[in-house]
């Protein structure tokens, strides 16, 4: 039979509007235990980054990216869920998803696209039969597009576990040098601390290789100018007074996204994000619904008509990691405000930032004349209740004002919108402000 060439024309014609009416693909890219400050295009020049450089030169940079829990598995199951991990039972480390529980993963299925994952997600072995594909190591990254379909868009989550610890020596050539590392304010200069940022440094630089080898294959099988690319880390880097603490270099995280003819080259945003607008944001960009028990925000108005109502605040989270140290926090542009609920706990690091050379290095350091007395802070037996840091003077949270009454409004504001998360996220924890006409028990003093 021949076919005419204007049946020809009219096919590829409407194969054409067919791929261009068809929901963007998403590709996430997540790294673990990693601060938003160690990444070149964030400032630190010695950290070996050309590749999430060049996202980001191509694409959006966040500067003020938060992350629910201060922890891994708990912060991922806020990913997925766009709710707080308190919500949803998941804010132990190692908790799975509940089987009851609808993720993004789930709707965007539902919505016609062909999910995968490789390596890293943390939400229990179930969870990753939910992915239409799932590889683990030493899995390349060609077999998710060898095996996704063609005529369905697709969503490919890639868990690196760099630059989580234990460090080794080799993982990156040429090594970094630890005389020339960007030393953080609430670190004291040690070697030890200065060669164990170095291998950080190596496996931030190990995943950006990766990364790049990723992007590359998006390019080669042309898929890139159809293809919305988002980096993050899961929480801060795993050194004292980062991960599994509420300070800003245990929640404050990158966000890289590139959205090809959205994202204009090299643009910087400023706006509070939580990593629980994410799963309602890829919902919105696949053209689903958000389900009503979300509680991100969704951030494509940022780009596409119709405007984006800007948070006013981020809430963050720490629970069982290791050990039990239930903290919560809140985030507004100007003020920190951390409520200690186990108080007369010390400061309780993670198992594997307690067994490294920086921790060793710090106490260490402690005991030798110089050590600066915000540095301390780490080493008491006991901690505020509250604490309170005004960002605009203090940015590296040193100063303690939640007892100068020149800020006692700002702090009991701080207080009940905190309380008022803790409420309306069905919070295990006491809140720390009672609510007006609230029975006895529902609230800390006011006094706080």
């Amino acid at each position: 039979m021949q076919i005419s060439r204007r049946t020809v024309l009219a096919s590829s014609a409407a194969a054409a509007q067919s791929t261009a009416a068809r929901p963007p693909n998403i590709v996430f890219l997540i790294s673990d235990d990693h601060t938003a400050a160690d990444l070149g295009c964030y400032g630190n020049t010695h950290v070996h980054t050309p590749n999430l450089d060049k996202l980001a030169r191509e694409g959006a940079r966040f500067t003020n990216c938060f992350v629910t829990s201060a922890q891994c598995s708990p912060n991922r199951s806020a990913i997925f869920t766009g709710c707080t991990s308190h919500t949803t039972g998941t804010s132990r480390l190692h908790a799975p998803m509940p089987p009851w529980e609808k993720t993004f993963v789930d709707l965007l299925k539902e919505h016609g696209y062909f999910t995968g994952a490789f390596r890293k997600v943390h939400q229990g072995d179930e969870f990753n039969k939910r992915f239409d594909f799932y590889a683990a190591r030493p899995a390349k990254f060609e077999s998710f597009f060898d095996k996704a379909p063609k005529d369905k868009p697709f969503f490919l989550h890639v868990g690196f576990t760099d630059p989580h610890r234990p460090y080794t020596k080799g993982a990156f050539t040429p090594p970094h040098d630890p005389a020339k590392v960007r030393l953080p304010n609430f670190l004291p200069d040690t070697p030890a601390i200065r060669e164990d940022l170095a291998h950080y440094h190596d496996f931030i630089a190990r995943m950006d290789a990766e990364c790049g080898t990723l992007l590359a294959l998006l390019e080669s099988r042309g898929l890139a100018s159809n293809t919305i690319v988002f980096f993050t880390g899961d929480n801060g880097m795993p050194f004292p007074g980062a991960k599994g603490t509420c300070y800003d270099p245990g929640i404050h995280v990158p966000l890289i996204v590139k959205w090809p003819g959205m994202t204009k080259p090299g643009e910087v945003r400023s706006e509070l994000i939580s990593h629980v607008d994410l799963a309602p944001t890829w919902l919105d960009i696949a053209g689903a619904p958000v389900p009503p028990k979300m509680q991100g925000k969704i951030s494509t108005g940022l780009w596409k008509s119709g405007g984006f109502q800007a948070r006013e605040a981020v809430f963050s989270e720490r629970n069982w990691h290791d050990n039990f140290d239930p903290i919560r926090s809140i985030r507004t542009r100007r003020f920190k405000l951390i409520f200690n609920a186990a108080p007369h706990f010390p400061y309780r690091p993670a198992w594997d930032l307690e067994g490294s050379p920086s921790w060793s290095s710090y106490q260490a350091a402690s005991r030798r004349p110089g050590f600066k007395p915000h540095f301390a802070r780490l080493l008491q037996p006991a901690r505020p209740i509250v604490e309170m840091y005004d960002l605009s003077k203090d940015p590296d949270e040193f100063n303690n004002i939640a007892n100068d009454p020149a800020y006692a409004k700002d702090k009991q504001e701080l207080l009940k919108r905190l309380s008022d998360w803790m409420h309306d996220t069905y919070d295990y924890l006491p809140p720390a402000f009672a609510r007006p006409g609230e029975p006895a028990g529902r609230g800390w003093p006011v006094s706080l």
